[in-house]
């Protein structure tokens, strides 16, 4: 056995013992990270779905372009739908010679060039190798999800003063169809006009007033007459009830569903209503009321339309759904990245009834009823006596001619008919007010729900236990008021952000019992509620900005639209609530529409890699402080320069409290007039001070975690200001995660075994499982959901968990983290006799597959593979961790206890874009692996212990502990860490350690032993073994060497002389690990440096060539005569500090080298002055004494000579004589200065 297996086999063993010594067992309940309550496994078989996620027809995009490209390519119309049909016939002939069990159902060449087909995708990806493919893209079904809004939404200004109206602005409307007969809509408005239009619901001479044209998509026929449902006329009215004059085109796409099929369809003839394959006379608008739940960027057919719709200029408005607070559940195609996704809000001018109250001195819950008198009242047990029958409690009969309730009020029970039949019954015996209690304790009231005009009193539900103290005679006090709940988030909008990270919904309008048009009525209104009406009124507002901003194309138009949109929304009625909180960004997006403030904007601002108003930076799992840059556009349609001042506006103060956000941006911007400029924006988060993580699969299927994500997300607004004014805003989103993360270095335990020193990296505390690992993959940054690794283990568990007693837990492993697990499939195929068949399928799967459930919680379902019954199990998931974790019972592979041990498969791991994907698309990420299902309740993978040996089970930021590991490849999986690790260990302990050439350098002459610099190794893997020593292989010189320990140490100094050619030193060296793994050569190099230990190389000099130097006598002391200069070989060590000067009394010298006068200087002694001048460095070194001569010159003021005065002729002897006398008192005066 050699000595690298002994000391493995230690390890091991001492892996084993630390585990048992803890208290921990190796079990299934580990992966529970989040502690959540299990469900039982169960047999289910999987509802048929008429929503997104179940496609069963496929858009085949086709290389041939489309009637769209045809001004681009400088082709006719006519030519391009040549090449589209040439394309399709070809692709026609493909499905029948290769016998495809494949339905064309329609063709398509306006938006894009196609064939759409019914069939499963196994048979239509055989299309891909056809050369007139290019894609393949699954069609879903969805389903159906106005003058107070008018002035709530600011679009009366622009309508009432005549600057937009929607004059000649197109608007296409998918829905169920349109009561075009009704007066909303330029119809007639009379039971005989609608008559006549049901009448023959396939044929319409168009116009028909306001409705220019359309097409049934559901019935294939040309009349989208409105008659089975309303949902389109109330949909349409919502339109032109905001812009009056827009041209309508309305196509039929619903009824109980709306058919992926019929939307195709719907949106090629919106972008060419008259069909001759001219696209100029598109529609400007599109609105579609219909989606499904947790929705994601476009991957399907409907997306791919809606988005090149937008590229050519069509704003395509959607509501984001009607599912509630769930996070994530904002529905698709509202999610495809061009579109304007709608959220809802309450009604700006409409009263609404609320409850309140006390029972026997407690708070009650009142809910007010639907129907019956909408008004104000208070009822007392002081001013009404309350009875409760003798018989018929829950008046669903009527009530004995003996009973008389005249001025009284009834408690009734809820149960056995309608709440309207209870109160009825009550107020046929005179009642004045009914309470109806609920007959189920738990904590609700009676819901108080129905509608029969003939109810004239009012009424109110209240709880079981409310109730019971009613019927014993308890007192009350109880209150309805009527208030208006505008301004506020409606409860039942879909919340954001999309599963993608985009921020969707983007903006919100009123959609709460909006009055609108009903097919039948003529000219009569009914409320209608949903972001169904919400999206509508948004597509109003749209087409009023379309006329009013012409010169704006569609994203432009979109980002005016979210830039002016007012942020001044709450969760609840400030009526109701006065401190009620702001509703967060990924709930309302930019805010509430402002139709006016938006036309009289003169710029838009972007995020550039979006094209969305909005800085969606979406799921950031961070382990130490990240920075994440954005580019903004800002553009300006103005014939002005305009200039703004930047601020930021973070939503809630706790975010601001902690400090996790900032935002570098400009100060102030200039947007010259008529272009755009950009600038950068950089958000820095902070990991350490974010709050804890609390999203889990346990409580993401509630609406109570909506909290929860209002608490984690990061949001509020980039405002851009006009003086002290706001102009408009940039809204910004992130949901960061704060993880933790490894980093390991090898160490020799006591025994002379290895152990890795784990160290937290990360922000917040690492728990660490421990898995064994089935499979590994490389990271492909090209797929989505990249696959890295897999685990499998089966434990022994009571036949409470499973039958079998046995389950097994198989955990996924992606390179990044994920939010819902409903945004992609995570499936793992089990081909469990090896026979070359997939048998089982274990994946990701959805509740509301089965029962009809609140949306959003996750299951494992374990089916045959391509079937859809199976069994339904637990699945666990941290919301942004990148894996996952999901449950089956032994008995659902097929397998008996009698098969542990023995049975074996293998797994073919994949990932999909749609959840329900049972059979292999081959187009996600896949990895194989093999897998025995033994049972691994005592196996012992890897253990966490600190100094004294006790297992770690959590570890601190910044603290470390000890890994040891048995050996045998396995996986350290957090719930407080996105990036799951794949260790390695047997493979890294074979892995030689790196060693990089290096450099220094070593003064000459320096000591033995002196260490010049230490040699760093690195690790070649994470689980290497430590480095044993460092070798010398060879070397230039003995000079200097190598330590074992890597140290580079002076041997031997005499050698290291530069002046003798000792100039550099190369060593080859090598290190060598605890295993005797060898690293490649490096290069050691060792400059030697020259020491100025010769009077040449430190002397000073003195410069040969100083020039000449002179001095006039009687010069002053102090006066430069000139400068000494000189150069110092070792200047940087010892630059040149004075100079010296001697032979001369006279002269003295600076520090600088400036010769002075130092005292008198006679010309008449001496014409010249000789000294000697000397450099000297810092340390003392001189100059060799340089020799300079000084000349003396003469004083002008002494050098006098009396000038010969002019000769006149009347006197030219007489001054002679005053010549003679003059010359020796000049002399005189020389001489005196000696």
């Amino acid at each position: 056995m050699s000595n690298n297996l002994i000391k493995r086999t230690a390890v091991a063993l001492a892996v084993t013992s630390a585990m048992c010594a803890s208290a921990q067992a190796n079990d299934f309940s580990k992966y529970n990270l989040a502690g959540k309550k299990l469900i039982k496994a169960s047999a289910v078989t999987k509802k048929e779905q008429k929503v997104r996620s179940e496609a069963t027809s496929w858009l085949i995009k086709l290389n041939a372009p489309a009637s769209i490209n045809a001004k681009t390519m400088g082709a006719d119309v006519a030519s391009i739908q040549a090449q589209a049909k040439i394309a399709q016939a070809s692709v026609e002939q493909a499905i029948n010679s290769m016998d495809l069990p494949l339905q064309v159902v329609a063709k398509t060449s306006t938006l894009v060039s196609s064939v759409v087909v019914n069939g499963n995708k196994q048979d239509v990806a055989k299309l891909l190798s056809n050369s007139q493919v290019e894609g393949i893209y699954p069609v879903y079904d969805y389903e159906l999800h106005v003058a107070d809004s008018a002035d709530y939404i600011e679009a009366t200004p622009l309508v009432s003063n005549g600057l937009a109206t929607g004059e000649g602005v197109r608007v296409a409307v998918l829905d169920t169809g349109i009561d075009y007969t009704h007066t909303a809509f330029g119809g007639a408005g009379t039971d005989e006009a609608y008559a006549a239009a049901i009448a023959d619901p396939a044929s319409v001479d168009w116009p028909q007033g306001k409705v220019l044209g359309g097409y049934d998509y559901i019935n294939y026929d040309d009349d989208p007459i409105d008659v089975t449902t309303n949902h389109g006329t109330h949909v349409s009215h919502s339109v032109n009830g905001i812009a009056p004059n827009v041209d309508l085109f309305v196509y039929s796409v619903c009824n109980s569903g709306c058919p992926g099929l019929a939307q195709l369809l719907a949106l090629e003839s919106a972008m060419d209503p008259d069909g001759n394959g001219d696209i100029s006379d598109r529609v400007d608008v599109i609105n579609m009321s219909l989606g499904g739940d947790y929705g994601d960027i476009a991957n399907d057919a409907v997306g791919l339309f809606i988005n090149q719709a937008v590229k050519l200029g069509t704003n395509v408005v959607i509501s984001a759904g009607n599912d509630g607070a769930y996070p994530f559940i904002v529905g698709g195609p509202s999610t495809t990245e061009n579109a304007l996704s709608v959220g809802a809000m309450t009604h700006p001018t409409g009263e609404e009834s609320i409850g309140s109250g006390t029972v026997d001195g407690e708070e009650a819950i009142v809910q007010p009823a639907s129907f019956g008198p909408q008004m104000a009242f208070s009822y007392t047990n002081e001013n009404l006596e309350l009875v409760y029958p003798d018989a018929n409690q829950t008046a669903c009969e009527a009530f004995a001619d003996d009973v008389d309730f005249t001025g009284k009020g009834v408690i009734i029970d809820r149960g056995a008919c309608a709440f309207t039949v209870k109160v009825l019954a009550a107020q046929a015996k005179g009642a004045e007010f009914v309470i109806i209690a609920n007959n189920s304790d738990d904590g609700t009231p009676a819901p108080m729900g129905g509608s029969d005009p003939t109810v004239t009193i009012p009424s109110v539900g209240v709880t079981f236990a409310a109730g019971t103290a009613l019927k014993a005679g308890g007192t009350f006090n109880l209150t309805v008021e009527r208030l208006v709940l505008s301004g506020a988030i409606a409860d039942f909008t879909s919340r954001g952000p999309s599963m993608g990270g985009l921020l969707k919904p983007e903006i919100t309008a009123p959609g709460v019992n909006i009055m609108t048009a009903h097919p039948g009525l003529g000219d009569g209104l009914t409320g209608a509620t949903g972001t169904s009406f919400s999206g509508p009124i948004t597509a109003g507002a749209v087409s009023l900005l379309k006329e009013a901003l012409p010169e704006r194309n569609a994203f432009e138009i979109k980002a005016t639209l979210m830039n002016t949109a007012n942020l001044n929304v709450t969760m609840e009625p400030l009526a109701l609530n006065p401190d009620a909180e702001l509703a967060p960004i990924s709930y309302i997006g930019a805010g509430l529409v402002d139709v006016n403030k938006a036309a009289n904007l003169p710029v838009a601002a972007w995020a550039a890699d979006t094209k969305q108003a909005a800085l969606s930076f979406g799921l950031v799992n961070a382990s130490e402080t990240v920075e994440l840059t954005k580019t903004v556009q800002v553009k300006n349609f103005s014939n002005e320069d305009q200039v703004y001042t930047l601020s930021l506006e973070q939503r809630y103060a706790d975010d601001v409290e902690r400090g996790s956000f900032s935002l570098d941006y400009p100060e102030s911007i200039t947007v010259p007039a008529g272009q755009t400029m950009s600038f950068d924006v950089t958000a820095t988060i902070d990991p350490a001070t974010l709050p804890e993580w609390t999203l889990t699969d346990d409580n993401i299927g509630s609406q109570d975690a909506t909290a929860d994500l209002t608490n984690l997300e990061l949001d509020g607004a980039l405002i851009f200001s006009d003086g002290s004014d706001e102009a408009f805003h940039l809204v910004y989103h992130v949901l960061p995660k704060a993880n933790a993360a490894m980093s390991f270095m090898p160490v020799m335990t006591t025994d002379n075994g290895v152990a890795h020193e784990l160290t937290n990296t990360g922000a917040v505390a690492l728990e660490p499982i421990f898995a064994p690992t089935v499979m590994t993959d490389d990271v492909d940054e090209d797929q989505r959901f990249d696959l890295v690794g897999a685990s499998i283990e089966t434990f022994a568990v009571s036949t409470d968990i499973c039958d079998s007693g046995y389950v097994t837990l198989t955990t996924l492993v992606m390179n990044e983290g994920i939010t819902h697990s409903y945004v992609g499939g995570f499936m793992a195929d089990f081909d469990v006799d090896q026979d070359g068949t997939y048998d089982v399928t274990v994946q990701n799967g959805k509740l509301e597959w089965f029962y009809d459930v609140e949306p959003g919680t996750a299951i494992t379902f374990t089916h045959g593979y391509g079937s859809s019954s199976g069994n339904l199990d637990n699945i666990y998931q941290i919301i942004g961790n990148n894996h996952l974790t999901m449950q089956s019972c032994l008995g659902a592979f097929g397998l008996t206890a009698d098969d542990i041990g023995r049975a074996t498969a293998n797994v073919r791991f994949r990932t999909e874009e749609a959840t329900w994907t049972p059979i292999a698309s081959g187009e996600g990420d896949v990895a194989m692996g093999t897998y025995t299902f033994t049972d691994a309740s005592s196996d012992v993978y890897a253990a966490l212990v600190d100094e004294s040996g006790e297992v770690v089970s959590s570890l601190e930021p910044g603290a470390s502990a000890t890994l040891l590991n048995a050996g045998a490849d396995f996986m350290i999986l957090s719930d407080s860490g996105s990036k799951a690790y794949a260790a390695t260990p047997s493979e890294d302990a074979d892995v030689a350690p790196v060693l990089d050439d290096a450099s220094f350098s070593v003064d000459e002459n320096t000591a033995v032993d002196t260490v010049i610099g230490t040699l760093e190794a690195t690790y070649g893997a994470e689980l290497a073994n430590p480095i044993a020593e460092y070798i010398v292989v060879n070397s230039t010189s003995s000079a200097v060497s190598v330590t074992a320990s890597g140290d580079v140490v002076v041997m031997n100094s005499d050698m290291l002389d530069y002046d003798a050619g000792m100039m550099s030193i190369e060593l080859e060296v090598v290190a060598v690990d605890s295993a005797g793994n060898i690293s490649e050569s490096a290069m050691v190099t060792v400059e030697v440096m020259n020491v100025a230990d010769e009077p040449e190389e430190v002397n000073p000099v003195i410069d040969a060539e100083l020039g000449e130097f002179s001095v006039q006598e009687n010069a002053a002391e102090g006066t430069v005569i000139g400068t000494v200069t000189a150069t110092d070989p070792d200047a940087d060590l010892t630059p040149i500090a004075t100079y010296e000067v001697t032979g001369s009394d006279s002269i003295s010298i600076s520090d600088a080298g400036e010769l002075m006068v130092a005292g008198a200087i006679d010309y008449e002694q001496t014409t010249s002055i000789e000294v000697s001048v000397t450099a000297v460095d810092s340390a003392g070194n001189m100059s060799e004494a340089v020799t300079i001569t000084i000349a003396v010159t003469q004083d002008p003021a002494e050098d006098v000579v009396a000038e010969e005065p002019e000769k006149k002729k009347s006197s030219s002897g007489s001054l002679a004589w005053l010549t003679l006398l003059a010359a020796p008192f000049a002399f005189m005066r020389r001489r005196k200065q000696k």
